[in-house]
């Protein structure tokens, strides 16, 4: 998609399609609106005034040209009341008008970018939410259909005469590379499993070592046996494909000594192992490696912005099958560590091979850590598909996440981590078990993690709710969202 910045009035562009924005509750037009609106000899506010186009946020309202202005059709985009606009709900805005323009074929669109927005925040910020609202409203997943009619909208106008060129380059490159990681992540999420193995993530992340020049270790199965990594090996003994641990590490500073480590659980495929997942659902579960897919889609972008910090990304990726060498309840698991696991649920396997790459980002000198994994259906259960769940042992670093979190617009919710919850984890036989129950389930997976990371500043993200999304709406379309890239790009920029 092109982007380019015009000085030109929006009712001169001649672009298949324009966009102009409306407040919830305003009685007319408002800015570059009241232009379009004055030359289509006011349709928009008799709109308004019939009650037929409302402001409400993401509401889209479709207009021809009457022969006008050049451009073919006019959209309005509700923004909502005015005093509870932010960045978040402007850029779902936009994301709901991109979709309509191109479910409409819309190839050329010119944007207004309204001076009063600008003034509200700062420039760069709105450019990138307006770039980041198109590329995502604009997605579409990939299909294997032999007959698929793609649409996409392929140049953006954005009209404004008061906007730097800085500023509008800077949002735009920053806007693209954001948007295009977490559209990646997308991708990669909803790959059928058997066509993403972890044998073909281990080659997506050698792909963008290659591309962003960053350095990449895979190590394979008789790797993972000489280093002692019993765990990612155990829930990987009855999978159809071999294990693998990747570990991409970009140096941006070389005068520090501090490492931010990204963590991302790449279980391409979950069957739940011998306690097996039900059949409903199931065909869900190629979605088990959206924590991987969010790291490595950093990684990419992090290649791209070169921010003056050292990132330290470990995926383990694995299948989680059933068989007759599939890791079994009761068993007792050694770790890459040296601590021993009981395993009580074959199904709570995530927190396993995190085990071992907690530890392993431990020993590669990482000071401290984020991981990202589906590990729980009680989070979804908690927080819906509205908020990622956050658990850490180090508060300072929680707000460092957090705060890299609302930039990106993504929401996270912290949960508690006492001390009173590592009852659920004790084990007779073992230094701890993988799973204690139905209780406090979450908090169960990021108390197990916990363990392994110790004293290095942690946190837990828990995508399990978010992963997915059920139906359109703003920046989402059905499926994969891509949760967690932007916020792991912005950690990494704030770090």
């Amino acid at each position: 998609m092109e982007w380019k910045l015009t000085r030109e009035p929006l009712a001169s562009l001649a672009t298949d399609a324009i966009v102009v924005f409306h407040y919830q509750e305003r009685e007319s037009a408002l800015g570059v609106a009241r232009e379009i609106d004055e030359a289509l000899g006011f349709r928009i506010s008799n709109l308004i005034s019939l009650g037929e186009i409302t402001g409400e946020l993401n509401e889209v309202t479709a207009l021809h040209n009457w022969g006008k202005i050049p451009s073919g059709r006019v959209f309005v985009i509700g923004l909502g009341k005015e005093s509870q606009l932010d960045l978040h709900k402007f850029k779902n805005a936009v994301a709901s008008v991109a979709r309509a323009a191109k479910n409409k074929g819309v190839k050329s669109l010119g944007i207004g970018c309204p001076s009063f927005i600008i003034e509200r925040y700062n420039a760069v910020d709105v450019v990138q939410s307006i770039v980041e609202g198109v590329e995502f409203g604009s997605y579409g997943h990939h299909a294997y259909k032999r007959e698929h009619k793609k649409k996409q909208i392929e140049s953006v106008w954005i009209s404004n005469n008061i906007l730097r060129e800085t500023a509008f380059e800077a949002g735009a490159e920053r806007g693209q590379i954001f948007a295009r990681a977490t559209n990646y992540a997308r991708y990669l999420v909803n790959e059928p499993s058997n066509r993403l193995t972890p044998a073909k993530l281990a080659e997506e992340a050698r792909q963008i070592a290659e591309k962003r020049k960053l350095k990449a270790d895979i190590l394979d199965v008789n790797r993972l046996r000489e280093l002692g990594m019993h765990a990612l090996l155990s829930v990987a003994q009855a999978g159809a494909h071999d294990p693998f641990m990747i570990v991409l590490s970009y140096q941006g500073s070389s005068d520090s000594k501090e490492i931010l480590g990204l963590i991302g659980k790449g279980v391409t495929f979950d069957a739940g192992g011998l306690q097996i997942k039900p059949s409903q659902g199931m065909d869900e579960m190629k979605d088990d490696m959206a924590g991987a897919a969010a790291v490595l889609a950093a990684m990419d972008a992090v290649g791209q912005l070169q921010p003056h910090a050292n990132v330290l990304a470990i995926v383990p990726t694995c299948e989680n099958g059933v068989g007759k060498q599939a890791y079994r309840p009761g068993d007792v698991i050694s770790t890459f560590s040296g601590k021993t696991i009981e395993v009580h649920h074959t199904d709570a396997e995530g927190r396993i091979i995190l085990a071992d790459a907690i530890s392993y980002a431990k020993r590669l000198g990482v000071t401290k850590m984020v991981d990202v994994a589906t590990l729980t259906g009680a989070i979804g259960v908690a927080l819906g598909h509205e908020a990622t769940g956050l658990m850490t042992n180090d508060e300072e670093w929680a707000k460092e996440v957090k705060a890299a979190a609302r930039i990106a617009g993504e929401r996270v919710w912290e949960l508690p981590m006492y001390e009173e919850y590592e009852e659920y984890l004790k084990s007779d036989i073992a230094d701890l078990k993988n799973e204690g129950g139905h209780p406090a389930g979450a908090i169960q997976g990021g108390m197990f993690l916990k363990a392994f990371a110790e004293d290095t500043p942690f946190v837990h993200l828990d995508i399990g709710g978010t992963v997915q999304v059920p139906g359109e709406k703003g920046i989402y379309v059905k499926g994969a969202t891509g949760v967690m890239a932007r916020t792991l790009i912005q950690l990494a920029m704030r770090c």
